[in-house]
């Protein structure tokens, strides 16, 4: 049966059925699927859905993290294990303490690019910063 015909007002018959089948299923696999982190939704969906946590001796702000790079905005070689951030008008070289407020981890870095550019968002930790804290992708830190 050819169901191209069902679906430019042809024959009707057993497509009605699949065609039927494909939609509950479509529906079944979008109540199935476990609802992810705020941080895969986007930045919208973040900022929206969640709140700084915890207590913080200094400012709670957001920080991402970033993997790659070639040149930081200081002319460094970026290093994504080292523990640098960017920060869009700190001076380069100035100490940061960031802390992860769900585990109270922290780790000092030193500012040595420009960034993030994304409204909302404070800190751009390199990966070894952001593993040093347990931080798995966007959210509130304290930065002292």
């Amino acid at each position: 049966m050819n169901c191209s015909a069902f679906l430019h007002g042809g024959r009707k018959g057993g497509c009605e059925m699949r065609f039927g089948f494909w939609i509950l299923g479509l529906a079944f696999a979008c109540l199935a699927t476990p609802p992810t982190q705020a941080h895969s939704r986007g930045f919208a969906f973040f900022f929206t859905h969640s709140k700084p946590a915890g207590a913080c001796g200094g400012q709670q702000v957001v920080a991402t993290y970033y993997v790659s790079g070639r040149r930081t905005a200081s002319g460094q070689a970026f290093n994504a294990s080292g523990y640098t951030a960017a920060h869009r008008t700190l001076p380069f070289g100035s100490q940061v303490t960031v802390t992860n407020p769900q585990n109270g981890a922290s780790v000092t870095v030193v500012i040595n690019d420009r960034g993030p550019f994304t409204h909302g968002v404070t800190l751009d930790l390199s990966h070894g910063a952001a593993r040093a804290i347990g931080m798995r992708g966007t959210q509130w830190v304290c930065m002292l």
